[in-house]
């Protein structure tokens, strides 16, 4: 019986079949053929080889590693064949259950204890005994000397290429001198050129222009028959980029030493306006021996480089001989072996196979009594566990791959919600670790989510601003557990908010502490507008219950005035003076009656696309007329889209800003407008040049009733405010450096608007338009 992967199992033990006389001296003949084929081969290999080899390296030293190589690979498939062959027998004998395996074994065991140890010790002696031989052949008193006359050659032309390089620097350097580039004194050049050259023995002197165009040259014509063919173009432009260079080049009279310079315009002006080549000629004579020396200084290191074959040559002899005690050896014990290694390479194959992933194989064996059965029935035992293993590994893997996916979907999800709310949200695990920081929370606090993530809390929140903070989540850090609520204040961008902090303790199955979250909302909106509709209701009640007197206290003075003021003679001025009094301050007090009716009654706005650009323009207009002590500019700057706005009221809230900066001290004021198309936002500007406003009172200055001044009720900042929160805007206050204050209104823009549509309704920025009230 066999199974997958295994070799078919014969039946009941017979007696091996005897092959017929002529089948065996069929086979015997086929075997002689094909290892004639086998030489015949080899021997061509070694023709070829030895031709293609001969140019490169000493023919009999080819011709001999070659042929010992052919002779080891000879010996190797002949060893191989046999060792073939006898396995097939092997094999057979094997499947027909021939007895005495075990004993095989142990003859295998003892032929190679036995002719393995003498092998190794020969091949051993006789490779330490060749190698010391060969290492006598290559001295260093041979080498040596021929080394050093290759460094005196190369030290020769190296001094030859430096003189070449001063020559040329000297000419270079009275060229420069003496201004020789002239159009005007070519002759002198020439002049210049020939005694250099006739002085120092030179081969040729040659000066080139800027433009790599030839000015002039002097040369030996037998040495150097062109100056155009004998400079390299390449090579004189780098030179001729301010770079000294020499080369070496081959000429039919020896070898061509050049130097090439570049020529600057004076000492003072380091620009290249020329170059000069100098040639130096070194005779075929000379040329000749220096080749001589190289060439026998490369025929003894191609020597050298054979010492490692001629070695090779030797001791690949005696591992032959080794190789065919071992292999001999080998192959007698692999055939009285062989019962037992079938089974092992079954056992092999199936490792191979479970390793590949094929759990179902199984391997069989003929015999299952002996230790080599047991084995075999192990393996397939384990085998058939690894099996069940696997299957239920894959469950489960199956079962955690959808539980992570689930898992993943719901962080996403939870990071993508936190993302979206605008409340604050800030977590730490256990050691003060910040994990969490969501946009809303990088925007309330105006830190980075970067720079705050992986950080200790105290270390992440330890500016001034979060003292608040860091002091609520060290209180929780301590508690562990619980929840916790304040207002908190914090600075950012010069502003204080007003935030309303939740901090609850994160606690595991075990009540075990995880960490803290933090939950914060902006309350300052908020407070603020609580803030103003309180003070509306206040001023509500104060118009009310003041204007209802003025009107009879007026009336009765007026009256009095009209009934009385003949009949007191030298005491009826004081009688005026004292209704008028009253009159004028009846007055005044209708005024701030009224100033508080409109505060607390905003109109409504009467939204309609406004161009803000025409706006800004009519009230530059209007304090050209008005105020012509005021430098007033309005900019608008890039292509600004249509907002969607009431007209007076924001010309009422930029007037109001105006004046406040006018009344500051401002000599210089500037109203301008830019536009952030990809946000869709529309900032306006009003910047000044006056006193500023200081840091402790901006946080008040938009509060009702709040002022700096003397003069001013402190109704006109809170009315600008009001005015831009009904556009959907906010309005914030900083510092102008290096002196004065800017107020930043950001609008939203109509979607999609700009100032090539439809033309916006018309803005009234009439002379006589009133303006707010300020503060």
């Amino acid at each position: 019986m066999s199974t997958e992967g295994s070799a078919p199992v014969a039946g009941p033990p017979s007696a091996p079949p005897v092959p017929p006389p002529r089948d065996e001296r069929e086979r015997r003949k086929r075997n002689l053929v094909i290892i004639a084929v086998v030489l015949f081969l080899l021997v061509a290999a070694t023709v070829v080889e030895v031709g293609i080899k001969v140019p490169e390296l000493p023919v009999a030293s080819n011709v001999v590693v070659i042929a010992l190589f052919n002779l080891n690979l000879i010996v190797f498939l002949l060893l191989l064949v046999l060792l073939f062959r006898n396995l097939v027998k092997l094999s057979f004998e094997r499947r027909h259950k021939i007895l005495g395996s075990k004993f095989k074994t142990k003859l295998v065991v003892a032929f190679l204890s036995l002719a393995l140890a003498p092998a190794l010790l020969i091949f051993l002696i006789a490779s330490n005994l060749i190698n010391t031989s060969i290492e006598g052949w290559f001295k260093i008193q041979v080498e040596q000397p021929l080394e050093e006359s290759m460094k005196v050659a190369q030290t020769f032309y190296e001094r030859t290429q430096d003189t070449a390089l001063r020559h040329g620097q000297h000419v270079a350097r009275i060229v420069t001198r003496d201004g020789l580039l002239a159009e005007d004194r070519r002759e002198e050049l020439i002049q210049f050129l020939q005694e250099e050259s006739a002085q120092y023995g030179l081969a040729g002197l040659a000066v080139f222009a800027a433009s790599g165009q030839e000015i002039t040259h002097v040369k030996e014509p037998v040495l150097v028959p062109g100056v155009a063919n004998a400079i390299n173009s390449e090579q004189l432009r780098m030179a001729l980029g301010g770079r000294e260079l020499s080369t070496r080049r081959e000429i039919a009279s020896g070898d061509l030493i050049q130097g090439m310079v570049p020529i600057v315009a004076s000492a003072d002006d380091a620009r290249v306006v020329g170059a000069t080549v100098v040639s130096i000629h070194v005779p075929q004579k000379l040329e000749a021996q220096v080749r001589g020396i190289a060439q026998a200084f490369q025929e003894y290191k191609q020597l050298k480089l054979l010492k490692r074959p001629i070695k090779g040559i030797y001791i690949l002899l005696f591992l032959l001989m080794t190789l065919v005690i071992a292999f001999s050896v080998t192959w007698f014990g692999l055939y009285l072996a062989k019962g037992i290694t079938v089974p092992i390479q079954r056992l092999a194959e199936g490792t191979r196979e479970v390793a590949a992933g094929n759990l179902g194989y199984r391997v069989t064996t003929a015999q299952a009594d002996d230790e080599v059965g047991i084995l075999v029935s192990s393996f397939n035992k384990m085998t058939e566990d690894l099996a069940s293993s696997k299957t239920q590994l894959e469950y489960a893997y199956t079962d955690l791959q959808a539980k992570h996916t689930e898992l993943t979907e719901r962080r996403r999800y939870t990071e993508t919600v936190l993302e979206a709310v605008a409340t604050g949200v800030v977590s730490a695990d256990a050691d003060g670790i910040v994990t969490t920081v969501n946009r809303a929370a990088a925007g309330m606090l105006g830190l980075s989510p970067e720079a705050v993530v992986g950080r200790h809390y105290r270390l992440a929140f330890g500016a001034r601003p979060f003292a608040d903070l860091v002091a609520l989540i060290g209180r929780m850090d301590r508690l562990r557990g619980g929840s916790l609520e304040r207002e908190l204040q914090v600075a950012r961008d010069g502003q204080s908010l007003t935030l309303l902090a939740s901090l609850t303790a994160l606690q595991g199955h075990e009540a075990e502490y995880l960490g803290i979250v933090l939950v914060f909302d902006d309350l300052t909106e908020l407070l603020s507008a609580q803030r103003q509709a309180a003070w509306r209701e206040v001023a509500q009640r104060i118009a009310h219950e003041i204007k209802n007197p003025l009107t009879p206290i007026q009336l009765s003075a007026q009256r009095l005035r009209r009934r009385l003021s003949g009949r007191f003679g030298d005491d009826g001025g004081i009688l005026e003076e004292c209704t008028a009094t009253i009159i004028g301050e009846v007055e005044g007090l209708r005024r701030l009656v009224d100033e508080f009716s409109r505060f607390a009654r905003m109109p409504s706005l009467a939204l309609k696309p406004t161009d803000l650009g025409r706006l800004l323009d009519g009230i530059a207009a209007l304090y050209e007329e008005t105020r012509p002590g005021v430098a007033l500019r309005a900019d608008a700057v890039g292509d600004l889209p249509v907002v969607e706005a009431d007209g007076d009221q924001l010309k009422r809230a930029l007037l109001n800003l105006v004046d406040n900066a006018v009344e500051a001290g401002a000599t210089d004021v500037v109203i301008s407008v830019r536009a952030d198309r990809t946000a869709q936002r529309v900032e306006l500007v009003v910047a000044d040049d006056g006193s500023g406003i200081a840091a402790e009172v901006r946080d008040r200055i938009f509060l009702p009733y709040f002022s700096t001044k003397t003069t001013g009720m402190g109704l006109g900042l809170p009315i600008v405010q009001q005015i831009v929160t009904d556009h959907g805007g906010h309005i914030r206050v900083e510092d102008n450096p290096p002196r004065g204050s800017r107020f930043v209104i950001d609008l939203p823009a109509i979607r999609g608007g700009d100032r090539s549509g439809p033309a916006p309704a018309a803005v009234d920025v009439a002379a006589g338009a009133p303006p707010a009230p300020s503060t």
